[in-house]
């Protein structure tokens, strides 16, 4: 019968083949297992756009929005906030790269959508149970209207 198992002793591995032992030096540190110890990298971590920026970026997604001639692309937005660097409103650290301009467009245009179309949503079902409540109410009025001529 052929059995392989492993006894851990220390930073040893004791492997065991048909009763034939061989000691091997266990690579990792004991406890590389444990979620404490792990290295996940740089994830989450980084450069955030601050808020201020992200209230003119929003504005400037806006003005876009009510007038499609005033439609800033996202080296348009890179300028403008350089401007404001200029006239001192914000620092030189704070401006995003172009594609992280590019990035937030993506989701906050995607994320205004959703929006819109969740109040359109809305708004169909308030117009939509008003209609059916004045039409209940015009069909029950008409049919007491009709029993009292008959009476």
């Amino acid at each position: 019968m052929n059995f392989f198992y492993f006894i851990k002793k220390k930073d040893k591995i004791l492997t065991t083949l048909n009763n034939d032992s061989v000691d091997i030096e266990f690579p990792l540190k004991p406890g590389w297992a444990l979620k404490e110890n792990q290295k996940m990298g740089n994830k989450g971590g980084g450069k955030r756009i601050s808020k201020k920026v992200i209230q003119y970026l929003q504005a400037y997604f806006h003005a876009g929005n009510l007038n499609p001639k005033d439609r800033y692309t996202a080296e348009k937005m890179h300028d403008s906030l350089k401007e404001l660097v200029h006239e001192k409103e914000l620092s030189d650290e704070e401006i995003p790269e172009v594609k992280t301009i590019k990035g937030w467009i993506g989701r906050y245009s995607a994320s205004s959508k959703k929006e819109m179309s969740e109040k359109a949503l809305e708004q169909n079902v308030i117009e939509e149970s008003s209609f059916i409540a004045c039409h209940t109410e015009n069909t029950t009025y008409n049919r007491v209207k009709k029993q009292q001529k008959r009476n």
